[in-house]
Order: structure tokens, then C-alpha cells, then sequence
């Protein structure tokens, strides 16, 4: 028996999802316009289970135990991401969403901003509940493997959102084995746009000693009480390849994405100033799921950066996601390797020392002057680390 799921674009069918013999298919229709992915170009055949799982697979939360919860809530496999885009894929990253075949199409542009605000009270038991009650109750999917929920913001107050209503902003919550994750990521986000690193508002807010970090949406536009979705990708999707394999991917296959944007240049420029960034702050965990793309009003580019975090004040093995040149590890990293790496994404070694060079002397004063108004334990512990690489 087959069965499909309307793929829509912005509330328009782009595409059917069909899962035939436990394997996914996926066929755009004639209509469609624009292919949604990089590794799922304009085709007239379907493409099989490979491909979409990369992709389609790709929107969907990693973290075992919310896909435990998922399964459990949904009465389905573990594994079925079919059936778990069935059930909570009404609001995932960027502007796919998926629907029942005989559900009216209706166009998104820009649409109100409608939701239930909640109390204190309530958003303190929802945000205590996500490890047993993911997302809140609502069809919502966000990739990756922290617990984190989406919300939208009214008036500056969280609230549910209405059905079909996109959400605006993400809530991460305390990550249990890492002391003060909160505030890592925070100073980091922080200290990133303080060097001219493109990245969202993000605050931390605190309902009775429950802290968490609130996030705006990168790939949501607000205007004027209204919201559109903006289609995107990380870089795993953009060539294919599983979540499950997401440190497999180098930074010579990140060159292929980045000459597909519509400004190459500029994309490969802001790749250098992002990875100079993650190996001074210590940033580990910067794999393919971690950086992505846009495709807005026709033009491809790279989104604001995301989940920064100096994971090796806590990672004792403090391994790399991606090779720096020939080296694994951050301490090991050589003049040598940052000539390969940037022969690895086709650029000039001196565009590459220079940037390294700018950073190596903005970093330190910048995250003093964060660290006067957000001190902190572990922001002391960044600016050992920092200091430990000037």
C-alpha cells in the first residue's frame, strides 16, 4: 500500500512524499517552479529513499529521547520519519511543510501573528515538561539534538501559536550535562555579531530561577505583526547526505554548496570568518547540520550563524566536527593547515591569515566588554580559553 503526504512550499503542493514498500519517494509536481533543495534539483522521476531521507529526513529532531516521545505520542516506529512528518511536520525549518493529499492548498505570504500568550506559570510547566512532552503539543519540527520548542512572540510575550501559524522564535532549555549552557551560548552568540559575525537576537529570560535562551528565527520574516517563512537548508541537506552522517562531511565538500550560492565569494568569506571563529572560541560541534542556507526572493545565501558554544571547556577529547587542514584537534592546527584549508574552499591563504589576524585582535576586548554586563563563571572560563589561543 502507498502513502503520500502533500510537500508544500509557502501552503503551495511543490511535490509528493509517497512511501511505497517502507521506502520514501519523492516527485515534484509539473507546476512547481523551484526545486527546495540543493540535492533535490528539477527531475521528472521520483527521487528514492536515499535522498530524501537526507533531506526530508533532515528536518526532523536527532535527540533520541524526543523521537522516543514522538513515537510514543504518535503510536509509530522510532524510525518512521515518514510517519513523523506526517505527524508533526506542520512547522519545520524554513517554508516546507507537509499536509494530507485531500487538505486545501491555500498560499502563505504573510500572516498574522495569532496565538495563545501564556502566563508564567504556564510557560515555566511547558518548558519543565519538554523532556516528557516535546514541542509543546503542537506539530512543530526542529532539527537537531538539543530539547528545544518553538513559540511565537506577541507584544514580547511568548504564546502557543493558532494552527498553520508560524512560529517566530525557538526556546532552548539548559543542556543537563554542560554547566551553564545557557550563558555559553548566549556570550558566544554575543561576542560572534561584536565581530561582525551575522547572527539573530537571542536574550535569556528567567521565570522564577528557570532560565532559558530565546532565540529569533533566522529563517522567518516579522512584518508588522504579520510572518512569512523563508525557504532553507543545512549543509547536510544541500549535498544529500544523512543526519546520522553529519561529521562525515569536509570542508571541501562545503566548497560545492558555497559556489552554489548566488555570491560564492562572499559565501566562502563568511565560511573563513565563521570556522576562525569556532576554532578561537572552541566551538567542537561545528559540523554540516550547523551551517546553512536561504533561498529568498531568488537568491541563495548563507543564513546567520547558530549554536555557537565553546564546547571545549567541557569535551576533554575536544575532537573537531570538521578537519582544519590535516588536523582533528583545535590545539594541533598549524600555519601549514590553514593554507590547506584554504586551499580546500578555493581561496586566497592571505585572505585567510588576515581574517584569523582580525579576529585574534577584536576577540579578547570584545568579550571583556560582554562579560562586564554578563558575568559569569563560564564566561570566565571562555576568556581562559580565548586567551589560551591569541
Amino acid at each position: 500500500m502507498t502513502k503520500e503526504l502533500s510537500v508544500r512550499l509557502n501552503g503551495i503542493e511543490v511535490g509528493t512524499l509517497s512511501l511505497k514498500d517502507g521506502k520514501m519517494e519523492f516527485l515534484y509536481n509539473d507546476k512547481t517552479e523551484y526545486p527546495i533543495s540543493l540535492s533535490l534539483p528539477f527531475s521528472k522521476e521520483p527521487y528514492k529513499e536515499k535522498v530524501c531521507r537526507a533531506y526530508f529526513g533532515g528536518l526532523l529532531p536527532e535527540n533520541p529521547n524526543m523521537r522516543d516521545l514522538l513515537s510514543k505520542k504518535y503510536k509509530i516506529n522510532i524510525n518512521d520519519d515518514f510517519k513523523l512528518l506526517e505527524a508533526i511536520g506542520r512547522d519545520c525549518a524554513g517554508a516546507i511543510s507537509f499536509h494530507d493529499k485531500t487538505e486545501p492548498e491555500k498560499a502563505e505570504d504573510f500572516v498574522d501573528i495569532k496565538g495563545k500568550v501564556l502566563s508564567d506559570s504556564e510557560l515555566k510547566q511547558h518548558i519543565e515538561e519538554l523532556p516528557y512532552r516535546p514541542y509543546m503539543g503542537n506539530r512543530i519540527s526542529l532539527a537537531g539534538a538539543q530539547e528545544k520548542t518553538a513559540v511565537c512572540l506577541i507584544d514580547g510575550k511568548i504564546a502557543i501559536p493558532e494552527e498553520d501559524v508560524p512560529t517566530t522564535h525557538i526556546i532552548k532549555t539548559a543542556l543537563p550535562k554542560y554547566a551553564q549552557s545557557i550563558q555559553n551560548e548566549f556570550i558566544c552568540m554575543k561576542l560572534a555579531k561584536e565581530i561582525d559575525i551575522n547572527v539573530p537576537d537571542v536574550e535569556i529570560r528567567n521565570i522564577d530561577g528557570l532560565e532559558f535562551l530565546l532565540i529569533k528565527r533566522f529563517d522567518r520574516e516579522v512584518q508588522n505583526g504579520k510572518i512569512r517563512r523563508i525557504l532553507q537548508e543545512d549543509f547536510a541537506q544541500s549535498l544529500g547526505v544523512q543526519s546520522r552522517d553529519k561529521y562525515d562531511v569536509t570542508v571541501k565538500d562545503c566548497l560545492w554548496v558555497l559556489n552554489q550560492t548566488s555570491e560564492p565569494a562572499k559565501a566562502k568569506m563568511e565560511f573563513v570568518k565563521r570556522v576562525v571563529f569556532n576554532y578561537l572560541i572552541g566551538n567542537t560541534d561545528a559540523h554540516s547540520k550547523n551551517f546553512s542556507i536561504s533561498f529568498n526572493n531568488g537568491k541563495i545565501g548563507f543564513t546567520p550563524a547558530y549554536d555557537l558554544l565553546c564546547s571545549s571547556i567541557y569535551d576533554c577529547e575536544q575532537r573537531i566536527a570538521m578537519k582544519i587542514g590535516k588536523e582533528k584537534y583545535y590545539k594541533d592546527i598549524k600555519e601549514s593547515d590553514w593554507e590547506l584549508f584554504a586551499q580546500d574552499i578555493d581561496i586566497s591563504p592571505k585572505i585567510v591569515k588576515a581574517e584569523l589576524e582580525r579576529q585574534k585582535s577584536l576577540i579578547e576586548p570584545a568579550l571583556k566588554e560582554i562579560l562586564k554586563e554578563h558575568s559569569c563563571e563560564i564566561g570566565n572560563k571562555i576568556m581562559e580559553y580565548v586567551q589560551g589561543n591569541l
